[in-house]
């Protein structure tokens, strides 16, 4: 142990141990984030939603879907706990339909049967009405004067624990959309266009000042999202760089890693290669058929095998930049055009294109090491996952577990054979029992009417080390 050897320090206010994102689910969740203690021992998964995302790709790879998804799931599990949220988006492209969106909510539980946007917990502007500049001045004074100036009325407990064992407190989150940057224009933009008609060389500084103002935006952003609990999703178009003038053996410079060759994100300042907590970029979008080509690989009824052809897209993703844990990550959500992600279907396809991972079976008839009386097909899957709720609790298990054994290769403990796992905890905790629980952490964790449990709790009940608080063995 070092002696000190100051006694007086500059008194500066410390950072809370965690910056404290919010579960979206949809595989996102464990790529980006880490499994810290909660006030009861459990193991919270503490990733997903973080102050600043992006989400880049070409035209029509489902960015916006994606984006809207994302959000909504964070937003619902906040009002999971009983409160309502608070959304904006800022629609830069002006191709929003509101109907579209308030579809889109009906798909998460806590929002089903109302009208989120007729409510004002979810409103949406675009160009039409307020040029970037303006779209953030409104969002920032509303930040610095209600929500930072007021924060003694906003602040709320989380289930997360420093070191010496006391709560974490946090402002209660709200959210942001831009959908895009690339098309995000201020009105000194808009003046210099307006006077200029196009060719004009008094329009040459068009680009230069945009980007100043998107520059300008990503450097405030970061600060003020941070103190104020609110947390902003981003999209932007990718391109192709411009390759006049180069060698033949030259190559282009990347800005990132692990972003393919000759591509660029367009109209993004360098503020946002490094100031997003997760850039996921969307490398392809591809129709998923069967074998045939006559339908979709997973149509929503067995009756309904050759329809929608084009339906069903599976959209890759890549984890270009990542705070909380490793650059580089791959994986592949599966997108309806009618109805949006589809993420118990995502995390079954994940399981499956990973070596069958805790499934059983044959290549026609299968099922689930963790839920075997279900039979699966892969004509039935997607409508059993619609309906059956232990079937999507099985599959998300199964999913958490895999991504663990592909992420979490330091582990003091071994991930057993599923079948063995379920076996073992069935006799101690009753394998139903288990399985009526969420993964998802809520402001409500400890009064939630569905129990806590996640997939790093499984592995250590398995072990012997963590037993869940709120478990209560029958007598017998």
């Amino acid at each position: 142990m070092l002696k000190q050897m100051f006694t007086v320090t500059p008194a500066h206010e410390t950072i809370d141990p965690y910056k404290i994102l919010y579960n979206i689910g949809m595989l996102m969740d464990l790529p980006t984030g880490n499994y810290v203690r909660g006030q009861k021992g459990e193991n919270i998964l503490n990733g997903g939603f973080g102050a600043l995302v992006a989400i880049v790709g070409r035209p029509n790879f489902f960015k916006s879907t994606i984006e809207h998804f994302m959000t909504l799931s964070a937003a619902s599990r906040i009002a999971a706990s009983g409160y309502a949220p608070y959304i904006n988006t800022y629609d830069t492209e002006m191709n929003i339909h509101l109907s579209r969106l308030l579809y889109m909510s009906q798909k998460f539980p806590e929002f089903a049967g109302q009208d989120i946007i007729e409510s004002g917990i979810w409103k949406i502007t675009d160009s039409t009405k307020h040029l970037g500049n303006e779209w953030y001045k409104v969002l920032r004074d509303w930040l610095r004067n209600e929500k930072i100036k007021n924060k003694k009325n906003y602040v709320i407990d989380t289930p997360f624990v420093d070191k010496k064992g006391a709560v974490i407190k946090t402002i209660f989150p709200t959210f942001s959309e831009v959908d895009s940057l690339t098309k995000f224009i201020t009105s000194d933009v808009d003046e210099i266009s307006t006077k200029n008609e196009i060719g004009d060389s008094g329009g040459n500084m068009v680009f230069a000042r945009a980007g100043l103002g998107k520059a300008r935006l990503l450097m405030e952003l970061p600060a003020i999202c941070n103190a104020a609990g609110h947390y902003t999703i981003v999209t932007s178009h990718v391109g192709d760089m411009n390759m006049m003038g180069m060698q033949p053996h030259q190559q282009p410079q990347k800005k990132l890693q692990h972003m393919r060759t000759g591509e660029k994100i367009k109209g993004a300042p360098d503020d946002f290669f490094f100031l997003t907590n997760s850039l996921w970029q969307a490398t392809s979008s591809t129709l998923l058929l069967n074998a045939a080509r006559t339908g979709p690989e997973f149509p929503r009824t067995r009756d309904q095998q050759e329809d929608s052809t084009t339906d069903l897209n599976k959209v890759t993703l890549k984890l270009l930049r990542n705070k909380s844990g490793p650059s580089g990550y791959t994986m592949d959500l599966l997108v309806s055009q009618t109805e949006g992600v589809l993420t118990s279907l995502s995390e079954f396809y994940f399981i499956k294109e990973n070596d069958r991972f805790g499934l059983e079976g044959n290549n026609t008839n299968y099922h689930l090491a963790l839920l075997p009386e279900v039979n699966i097909q892969r004509t039935t899957v997607r409508e059993l996952l619609d309906t059956n709720e232990k079937l999507r609790r099985a599959v998300k298990m199964t999913a958490d577990l895999l991504q663990i054994k592909q992420l979490y290769t330091q582990l003091p403990f071994e991930i057993p054979d599923l079948k063995l796992l379920r076996e073992k905890l069935d006799q101690e905790y009753g394998w139903d029992t288990l399985l009526n629980t969420r993964d998802y952490w809520t402001f409500n964790q400890y009064e939630h009417p569905v129990p806590f449990l996640s997939a790093m709790d499984l592995l250590e009940m398995y072990h012997g080390l963590y037993k869940p608080w709120w478990f209560k063995k029958k007598e017998k």
